[in-house]
């Protein structure tokens, strides 16, 4: 993987980023495919997840990340003056995307490559950090910590999953400058940002916005995908999404008055810690492991991480099952719960009635 401070954002050349912590053979499998099957120039391909549970990954064209970074780097009023701190990982769009625009601007970045809240704020007042972006995890852990923004700083992005309102309300009372914000990886991060003196999502310069006819916000950008490629049999499957120019995402909205507001996502995407996670993906592996085992898995609410995932089985034990599927996913996808209740009640077609089994689960509780 390419250094992000090394890439050439005028060059032709395309760059790989995947996730580090990926299987050696899954990562050596995606290269190799890329590079054999892809002819697109000038591109950084990043890896997300389908609502099929299968691996894709997502073309940006380093065209589409500056568009982008210039529309963040105005609504910032970002210059060479400022300094971010970066504590993000740079095969996320939203890493890569404070590189994309330290470049535009010439400001400058340091790393925190592992996140602990006491170093990230002695490292803001040390260096007279300006600008860095969160995720909701990080700014709860900054809370818990009762720590206040230092001076230095005007402005913290917060992205990666929704913001409660508790939560920035706890921030504000701590005078941390947030800017809440939605975004997509297909999007080259942020869609919309909020401003200091309001948390309301405001469309960024290069972002046409609409619903579809199912209601699902449907968005027009320079910023968009060029392609997704799906892995399938020791090869590539390339889709474009884009209908007409137009990406529908998953998530039910409101557009108003170049301003956006989230009403909630219609998959079953939840975000852990930030990290964009497919249930189905992780129920399918579930069964995989133990097939003869009434078992499925839950992403309830979890005050510091947003949502975390709970088995919910009935007996007998399964503390083999779960040490087996630990191992088997990222970090912030591990069982951190179980529940053994008498049933799982399900429909006639055998699909799990999420709603009774929650109710039956904080029962017990």
């Amino acid at each position: 993987m390419a250094r992000p401070e090394m890439i050439n954002w005028e060059s032709q050349t395309t760059e790989i980023l995947l996730n580090p912590r990926m299987p050696t053979k899954q990562r050596d499998e995606l290269t190799s495919l890329l590079k054999k099957e892809s002819t697109l120039k000038g591109h950084l391909w990043f890896t997300t997840s389908g609502t099929t549970g299968t691996l894709k990954l997502v073309a940006l064209s380093k065209h589409a990340l500056l568009t982008s970074a210039h529309a963040v780097n105005q609504h910032l009023n970002a210059n060479a003056s400022d300094i971010w701190l970066n504590v993000l990982p740079s095969f996320h769009v939203g890493g890569m995307g404070i590189w994309t625009r330290s470049h535009l601007s010439n400001s400058s970045v340091i790393v925190q490559e592992k996140w602990d809240p006491q170093t990230f704020h002695s490292c803001i007042n040390e260096k007279q950090i300006t600008l860095t972006s969160l995720v909701p995890t990080q700014l709860y852990d900054l809370i818990a910590h009762k720590l206040a923004a230092p001076p230095s700083l005007r402005a913290v992005i917060i992205g990666g999953g929704a913001l409660s309102e508790a939560l920035y309300q706890q921030a504000k009372q701590l005078s941390w400058p947030l800017l809440p914000s939605y975004g997509l990886t297909e999007c080259c991060s942020q869609v919309a940002t909020a401003q200091i003196d309001s948390p309301k999502l405001k469309l960024l310069s290069h972002i046409e916005a609409s619903l579809s006819s199912d209601g699902l916000l449907q968005i027009k950008s320079p910023a968009l995908l060029t392609t997704y490629a799906y892995p399938s049999e020791n090869r590539l499957l390339f889709v474009d999404p884009k209908e007409e120019g137009w990406l529908i995402t998953e998530d039910r909205a409101q557009v108003d008055s170049g301003f956006l507001h989230i009403l909630g996502r219609s998959s079953d995407f939840v975000k852990i810690g930030g990290e964009s996670v497919d249930m189905n993906r992780l129920i399918n592996l579930l069964m995989k492991l133990a097939p003869q085992t009434d078992a499925t898995l839950l992403a309830l609410p979890d005050e510091r991480l947003g949502h975390v995932i709970h088995l919910v089985h009935t007996p007998p034990k399964t503390e083999s099952l779960i040490t087996q599927f630990n191992e088997e996913v990222l970090p912030f996808e591990r069982i951190r719960h179980s529940h053994c209740v008498p049933n799982i009640p399900r429909t006639s077609l055998g699909k799990v009635i999420k709603k009774e089994l929650e109710a039956l689960i904080y029962q017990k509780a």
